[in-house]
């Protein structure tokens, strides 16, 4: 028998990239009190969601409350629902490659200015580079006619 008939069989692809969400409907947000605002915490507290996981809000079901909504992605019917009752939403920021960029640099300025070691503002900087290039009126080239 040839090898690769041998061989097991591997089943599909697994997306690497795929995101969990904790779906909660706003029939489960009727749970809590008027004017409440909920963030993450909140709903990994009520138990609608797990620590570290993202939290999506559908539209399915009714609103009774008005809330403050603070969740990492949000339906357009439930954006509309919370709204109708005078409530708000807000969409987390997505944190990706860029605002990993900006936590290293945050990180590394914050290194800096323990040792003592403070960046020059970006004004200054610019300033001392064009001190140090040499000008166009001080080079020997001859003047073109």
């Amino acid at each position: 028998m040839p090898l690769a008939q041998r061989l097991p069989k591997l089943g599909g692809f697994k997306n690497p990239f795929k995101i969990e969400y904790a779906i909660v409907n706003l029939s489960k947000l009727s749970r809590f009190k008027d004017g409440t605002s909920l963030d993450q915490a909140a709903f990994v507290e009520a138990g609608l969601a797990d620590s570290g996981q993202k939290v999506k809000v559908l539209g399915a079901g009714k609103l009774r409350r008005k809330l403050d909504v603070t969740a990492d992605a949000i339906s357009d019917s439930a954006r509309a629902a919370i709204e109708a009752r005078g409530g708000t939403v807000t969409v987390a920021p997505k944190a990706g490659r860029a605002a990993a960029k900006r936590e290293r640099a945050a990180a590394k300025l914050a290194a800096q200015v323990a040792r003592g070691q403070a960046p020059k503002p970006k004004a200054e900087a610019a300033e001392e580079v064009e001190a140090a290039a040499p000008s166009e009126e001080t080079t020997d080239k001859p003047a073109e006619e």
